[in-house]
């Protein structure tokens, strides 16, 4: 929701989501119930939409390492970050793998 209003907000309009939770992806659509608990968030989240041209689609963790690297900076942090430049070199890396569309697998 916060990334989805800030694009709106910078004048973004048209935005492409990947996601690797297909229950998620299948809430966005109307498809299956929306926990009760989250039902406030999804209807700020319908709003936002709105005005925007958004597109929801579910991949595969491994195709979404970008937004799950972002995702775990997030929850180590207690600040909000906003990276319009200076972004984290491991972010840059995953982001090229992204865009040439090679996969990043993890192993442990």
């Amino acid at each position: 929701m916060d990334g989805l209003s800030l694009c709106r907000d910078i004048g973004i309009h048209r935005i492409a989501v990947r996601m690797d939770s297909k229950l998620v992806a299948s809430w966005f659509h109307c498809i299956g119930d929306i926990p009760w608990s989250l039902a406030r968030w999804w209807s700020k989240i319908r709003e936002v939409t709105q005005v925007l041209d958004v597109v929801v689609a579910h991949v595969y963790r491994e195709l979404n390492t970008p937004a799950d690297f972002m995702a775990t900076m997030g929850i180590q942090t207690s600040s909000d970050q906003i990276f319009q430049t200076d972004f984290p070199s491991r972010l840059l890396g995953l982001a090229r793998l992204d865009r040439l569309g090679i996969p990043y697998v993890r192993y442990r």
